[in-house]
């Protein structure tokens, strides 16, 4: 076999090998289900500041307001949900999703700006318990996280879309 095909089979054999590990992630504990619903809020918030920043100026003030006030709780959060993950690269590409999914409710969603204005102003308010039974009040079940068969009854969750309303 010529050296460059030896290479090329050992880099597909490494993907192949590695693809099943990563491919399907774990079901989630009641602890990684919140992070998730936490870490799914830091990001619509997120995502409303960057994109309406125009209509609404404060809005990226009250971002940084947000995460001054709350970056020890998102700080834990991220560990979780690392550990959850398992590496860095499936946590950054998890949050990523979130805030694609994210982007596209900006220009789906009518007064999506005047919506987060009001979720801005709550957050301000909460203490990092509270901050985390709110993301669990109105996140839904989490984005690509599953709960584990054994924890479902604790991590009963109303549709996202119910919760959004209700915030209305």
């Amino acid at each position: 076999m010529n050296p460059f095909r030896a290479v090329i089979c050992a880099c597909l054999l490494s993907v192949a090998c590695a693809a099943p590990a990563t491919a399907r992630i774990a079901c989630a504990n009641p602890e990684q289900v919140k992070a998730a619903q936490l870490r799914q809020l830091h990001y619509e918030l997120q995502v409303a500041a960057l994109n309406c920043r125009n209509d609404i100026p404060l809005m990226p003030t009250q971002w940084l307001n947000y995460v001054q006030r709350h970056g020890a709780t998102l700080a834990d959060n991220a560990r979780v949900l690392r550990d959850y993950f398992k590496s860095t690269a499936a946590f950054d590409k998890h949050n990523t999703v979130i805030t694609n999914r994210q982007s596209v409710l900006v220009h789906e969603t009518p007064g999506y700006c005047e919506i987060h204005t009001s979720i801005f102003d709550k957050v301000a308010t909460l203490t990092p318990p509270q901050l985390v039974a709110f993301a669990v009040e109105t996140e839904g079940d989490p984005m690509e996280i599953h709960a584990c068969p054994q924890h479902k009854a604790e991590a009963t969750h109303k549709p996202k879309k119910a919760a959004k309303k209700k915030a209305e």
